[in-house]
């Protein structure tokens, strides 16, 4: 017979032996829960922003105080080489400088165009090589380039993200082959590639966005992307270009008949693209809302769009639309009042017509989405005359006249009640040049300014 104490002994020595051989299968499944993918119950269906009128998650950024812009880097000609650089990475940061200095310092975002391989529209669908004739000669990589620049220009309040495609391809591309084999390049009935748009001399075909996701490329693309440059996730935001539901090639019909998939089977697949960025920090900007290209606007989903139109909103039809429609709520359909980047490309020193968008558009815009009325004083918007606080700078006033004022009596907001002089400076690239000290009386000045002057009215 076996003593008691023996039969306990073999019971915690065979449980020990059990331990080791489960710890380990333990331990993977940790490591598996730890690291779980973004990707993880990604939902395609449709968001219904009707219930609450806000986004599905809050936005990472508040676009409606927060001008938008892009930068445009590099083209690549039809050979798929670089064709002109219009900006380097250094030279991105000096425009980020002058434009903080005409904006009075307003929060911004800036996307980068042509950014990658040899310029914009360039090897797509891959993002993994930065543009090498963009860096800096002291950097070892022009990856390093573009972080310096990221960092660099949070001083001028400006957060640098990226412009990227997630339709486009190109044959030059390194992932061509690998998706042209998995039937996620888009085929006809007959398995042969669709041809797309023609872009500067390039033939462009385009993606299944359910395809690609269904094999797991999409999440590859994203996270590839991602772990290159993190400080994607503290930026908070990305402009994917041309995010199309349909082949501008077939507008109506599915991206690929050969997959046998619908529009809504891809356009269930841009909700969970555009929920794995947010998944990792990201929001996802756009060019448009509601066009011919797209049913569903993505209200909820996407929080900016570069051109924004209510009134094709009103006039099409479009999942969710109420049935009396009358607008949408603001923080659903944000909008950018100055591009910035045709001005940049024309003259990066100059920035030709800058200075007049920025008051007669960017200002007003800024005071509709977050002005208080009651609060403000004298509140000219026009088209051609603009008087308005400038909301994100304490006791400012921003007043430009495409035809000048001569002796205009001009209420102040009315926290300035204790305010008895202000300083008026006109506002150029280099910054603000006082030019005289007006006296309040009763809670007003009177202005006089030429045409065409940008004016900034600040108190004392």
């Amino acid at each position: 017979m076996i003593p008691p104490n023996r039969c306990r002994l073999h019971r915690l020595i065979g449980n020990f032996c059990l331990a080791i051989l489960i710890l380990p299968l333990l331990l993977e499944t940790s490591l598996t829960c730890q690291g779980a993918s973004p990707s993880d119950n990604v939902s395609g269906e449709y968001y219904d922003w009707t219930k609450t009128l806000k986004p599905e998650r809050p936005w990472i950024r508040d676009y409606n105080q927060t001008l938008v812009m892009k930068f445009f880097l590099c083209n690549r000609d039809d050979r798929g080489n670089v064709r002109k650089v219009r900006l380097t990475f250094s030279d991105a940061l000096e425009v980020a400088k002058r434009v903080d200095t005409l904006t009075l310092g307003l929060p911004k975002i800036a996307y980068l165009i042509g950014w990658q391989y040899s310029g914009h529209d360039s090897k797509y669908p891959s993002w993994d090589v930065v543009n090498e004739r963009l860096k800096r000669p002291e950097d070892a990589t022009a990856l390093d380039s573009l972080k310096w620049l990221i960092k660099e220009a949070k001083v001028y309040h400006t957060t640098i993200s990226l412009h990227i495609n997630m339709i486009d391809a190109f044959e030059e591309s390194p992932l061509w082959s690998e998706y042209l084999a998995r039937d996620i390049i888009a085929k006809d009935s007959a398995g042969k590639p669709i041809k797309g748009e023609v872009f500067e001399g390039m033939q462009s075909y385009q993606i299944s966005y359910a395809q690609e996701w269904k094999l797991g490329y999409t999440q590859k693309r994203i996270d590839r992307l991602v772990a290159m440059i993190p400080e994607l996730k503290a930026a908070g935001t990305i402009h994917v270009d041309a995010f199309h539901s349909m082949r501008p090639s077939g507008p109506g019909q599915p991206i690929s008949p050969y997959l046998g998939l619908s529009v809504e089977d891809e356009m269930a697949a841009q909700r969970k693209i555009f929920r794995y960025w947010r998944n990792h920090g990201i929001d996802v900007t756009s060019e448009g809302g509601k066009y011919w290209l797209r049913r569903d606007p993505f209200l909820g989903l996407q929080p900016l769009s570069w051109h924004y139109d209510e009134a094709t909103f009103a006039r099409e039809d479009w999942p969710g639309k109420p049935k009396v429609f009358n607008s949408l709520p603001i923080e659903l359909c944000a909008y950018t009042p100055m591009q910035a980047e045709p001005s940049i490309m024309k003259d990066p020193v100059l920035l030709p017509g800058l200075l007049e968008q920025f008051c007669l558009q960017v200002v007003p815009w800024y005071y509709k989405r977050n002005g208080d009325p009651s609060k403000a004083g004298t509140v000219i918007i026009a088209d051609d005359e603009v008087v308005c606080p400038a909301l994100w700078k304490p006791r400012t006033i921003v007043a430009y006249s495409q035809t000048g004022f001569t002796g205009k009596k001009i209420r102040l907001p009315s926290n300035w009640v204790d305010v008895k002089q202000v300083q008026v400076s006109r506002l150029t690239v280099g910054g603000l040049e006082p030019e005289v000290t007006l006296p309040v009386e009763g809670g007003l000045i009177t202005l006089r300014l030429p045409a065409n002057r940008p004016t900034v009215i600040s108190a004392f």
